[in-house]
């Protein structure tokens, strides 16, 4: 049988190929944007480098935002005429896109494929589902992920507590926040010199959503209806973010107000070892201090029910704009940067996706790569809407106000109205 390694080669030759004799006749520069990720910025810049000496008649510029201000950058670049011809979208964000004729459909042939079942078998199942509006391909995944929770062993045999044992996982919420208190730290003052664990706080919606989503999977909560209506505030609602989010206040475990806010390492307390546990992607340890990386384990997220167990799947892909002259050549690119799953894994913490990617020597090496194929198979993609990003906004402040004392009902019943406000203005 063809080792993936080598099928996965082979396919990258062969849009190269492809490219060789289509491409030599124009020259192209393609625009690249990207959300800021020093990793995935290092490692997409290498590619295109590869990609020019095959192709010298294509060059390429880079620029990255932090999250928070990418889609606002990208969206008054495309409104101006400037749009770039990749960028990097989160798959909740493609029936908006795709309704406002932003995101070109899959060019098959610049990807060496001629069908959507040819081009989706290359990958994990599902692993397209996300990046499809009516059975069309619109992107290919650059970052297909879940979370799974993060634990500083050095931290815990502090205390006694060997976490590389799976026995002493927390299984449930209530084990997490157990563990929590037995690993944080206070001085005599009673000021926390070390977190147990805390949510990421002070950043965009989206960064909220990560956490709080797999949550509401868990307890049944529907953010809308299926007449569309917001249910954000249901009794299922209520009590996920009453158990999880209000609990860390309510124990005296963490909050806002201890959180480190950095946009480009939203993970930095646990990075620098100002926290034992942490709710992440696969992406995150490359942002570890050297420390850090030599002592952490990885284990699935906590559960409601541990029996059934559900999380979240996310897919940070990439994309070409409509706008794009060179869109065949941009597609082309697109498919030999993301054919190289190794790479991206090696270098970035990235999963791109292809099938069978949890078997390569990348994940072989990858610590817990094992817990987040598994994972993945548990995920459900966002909820849809052309207005997610007020919507998510919407809820993040709602956590916000939890924070600061208001009742969760409270806080989730004025995200309803908000909700419903934005999508009756459509």
């Amino acid at each position: 049988m063809q080792s993936i390694k080598a099928r996965n080669l082979f396919f990258a030759a062969s849009v190269a190929a492809i490219g060789m004799s289509a491409g030599l006749a124009n020259a192209a520069e393609l625009k690249i944007w990207h959300h800021t990720y020093p990793p995935a910025e290092e490692f997409i810049k290498q590619k295109a480098a590869e990609y020019s000496k095959l192709h010298p008649d294509v060059t390429f510029q880079f620029q990255s935002d932090p999250h928070g201000d990418y889609e606002v950058k990208l969206l008054a670049a495309i409104a101006a005429g400037e749009a770039p011809d990749l960028i990097n979208v989160l798959d909740y964000l493609y029936p908006k896109f795709v309704s406002k004729g932003i995101l070109a459909e899959a060019n098959l042939p610049a990807m060496g494929v001629k069908t959507n079942e040819e081009l989706e078998a290359l990958y994990s199942p599902g692993a397209l589902k996300g990046l499809m509006i009516n059975d069309k391909i619109y992107g290919l995944p650059e970052e297909l992920n879940t979370f799974a929770l993060f634990m500083n062993k050095e931290h815990f045999a502090e205390v006694g507590i060997d976490v590389t044992d799976k026995a002493n996982w927390p299984k449930s919420w209530d084990d997490l926040f157990t563990l929590a208190k037995k690993v944080q730290k206070k001085d005599e003052n009673g000021n926390f010199t070390r977190l147990g664990f805390n949510w990421v706080f002070g950043l965009d919606g989206f960064w909220y959503a990560m956490e709080y989503w797999p949550i509401l999977n868990q307890y049944g909560c529907e953010v809308l209806d299926t007449a569309g209506k917001a249910t954000i505030n249901s009794p299922q609602c209520v009590a996920a973010f009453t158990d999880t989010w209000q609990r860390l206040v309510t124990d005296g475990i963490g909050g806002p107000d201890f959180a480190t806010v950095n946009p480009v390492n939203a993970l930095q307390d646990f990075s620098d070892g100002r926290q034992s546990m942490m709710m992440a992607g696969i992406w995150s340890p490359p942002l570890f201090g050297e420390d850090v990386k030599k002592n952490y384990v990885v284990a699935p997220i906590p559960q409601k029910d541990p029996a059934n167990p559900k999380t979240l799947l996310y897919n940070y892909s990439m994309t070409v704009t409509q706008a794009s002259k060179n869109q065949e050549e941009a597609w082309r690119f697109l498919r030999f940067l993301t054919s190289d799953g190794d790479g991206y894994l090696r270098n970035t913490g990235y999963v791109t996706g292809l099938k069978d990617w949890e078997k390569s020597e990348a994940a072989k090496d990858t610590i817990g790569a094992d817990i987040f194929a598994d994972q993945l198979q548990y995920g459900n993609y966002y909820w849809r809407s052309l207005t997610w990003n007020e919507e998510g906004k919407a809820i993040k402040d709602a956590i916000e106000q939890m924070m600061q004392g208001t009742s969760v009902q409270e806080a989730l019943d004025q995200a309803a109205k908000q909700i419903d406000f934005v999508r009756s203005q459509q």
